[in-house]
């Protein structure tokens, strides 16, 4: 039970310094606070982001997680919210 909860705070861990890494991105390149970003709802859908902003992001994540991002994943299940994006980052990174 002690080791699984390690493993689980493990994970938390990562998932947190993934999506500080990402909500320092979309503040830095889209010009945005970080108390405007829902992390739950759609940058597009929140005007923070355009579809260009989307390339933008899949961009970064191929820089600096190391993984290619194929145009077929970039889909509301992987890009819709923030913690979407969090969740597409960690399951995909090396």
């Amino acid at each position: 039970m002690i080791l699984t909860n390690q493993i689980m705070n493990t994970v938390t861990i990562k998932k947190e310094q993934i999506k500080k890494q990402l909500l320092e991105f979309i503040c830095r390149q889209f010009l945005v606070d970080l108390e405007d970003i829902q992390l739950d709802k759609s940058l597009i859908d929140t005007g923070i982001i355009d579809s260009m902003g989307l390339i933008e992001i899949a961009s970064f994540i191929e820089q600096n997680f190391y993984f290619k991002v194929n145009e077929d994943q970039m889909i509301r299940k992987n890009f819709g919210t923030v913690l979407l994006i969090v969740d597409f980052i960690d399951r995909n990174k090396k």
